[in-house]
């Protein structure tokens, strides 16, 4: 994504979570919120014809979850709307995995990236621990704690990927699932434990920022596929010739 475009919807995001703030009505965060994604998905197919199904299926929960999460009119809606950002993350997890494979981890790497999951799976038992009366409903309780769980999960093994290879696709995935979840963190905090008016800004620019860096790391990712597929079909055709040739 050209760096104007990402500073002009940047700045749009927080304009828009500055006069969320001051205004009684949330009506221009809703709005920003809906819009981001199409826009997203507008700019992508607008220099691609294609996207792989697990990337679509990601961008196609996260938008249903901003949907349900804007039009909360009950709590069946809003169970549907943690559900969709929780299958979203799963999927997340689903690409590290894959990644994950093919990397190779030292000694003390591997050591040192349990104790930061341990001491991340303990802060964050400590945190519902606390909160656990909070919740209405065990549906509630399990959407809650499932999605903490993989959020956890998703940066544990995105750090994991980074320490193995510093590349700007490893980057761009640990910012973003840093993004996302320092936003979850916020709704958590408003949710279960203070509101805070200021917290829903930094909600919306932190999600924002998230989805700009998911579509340049999927943009990034079939221009690599791109890359790979040209020099194996120039051989191909080399060969084809040299056989004609023959």
């Amino acid at each position: 994504i050209p760096n104007w475009i990402f500073f002009i919807l940047l700045s749009l995001v927080m304009i828009s979570g500055f006069f969320t703030s001051i205004e009684t009505t949330d009506i221009i965060t809703k709005v920003t919120k809906l819009l981001i994604i199409p826009f997203l998905l507008i700019l992508y197919f607008s220099h691609k014809n294609y996207m792989a199904n697990v990337f679509f299926t990601i961008f196609l929960l996260a938008f249903l979850g901003d949907i349900f999460s804007v039009f909360n009119f009950n709590s069946l809606v809003d169970k549907l709307s943690k559900a969709m950002c929780l299958g979203s993350y799963l999927l997340l997890v689903f690409v590290l995995i894959g990644k994950l494979k093919r990397v190779k981890f030292e000694g003390l790497i591997s050591w040192y990236l349990i104790v930061v999951f341990v001491v991340n799976a303990y802060f964050m038992y400590l945190f519902f621990d606390v909160v656990e009366s909070n919740f209405s409903d065990s549906v509630n309780l399990v959407l809650y704690v499932s999605r903490g769980i993989t959020i956890l999960l998703m940066g544990f093994l995105a750090f994991a990927v980074y320490l193995s290879k510093e590349t700007t696709q490893s980057i761009l995935f640990l910012t973003m699932t840093i993004c996302f979840v320092f936003s979850d963190v916020l709704i958590y905090i408003n949710e279960l434990y203070v509101y805070y008016w200021l917290f829903d800004s930094i909600v919306l620019i932190l999600h924002a920022i998230g989805l700009f860096l998911l579509y340049s790391y999927v943009l990034n990712h079939h221009n690599i596929i791109k890359l790979h597929k040209k020099p194996s079909e120039d051989r191909s055709t080399i060969s084809a010739n040299k056989h004609i040739t023959a």
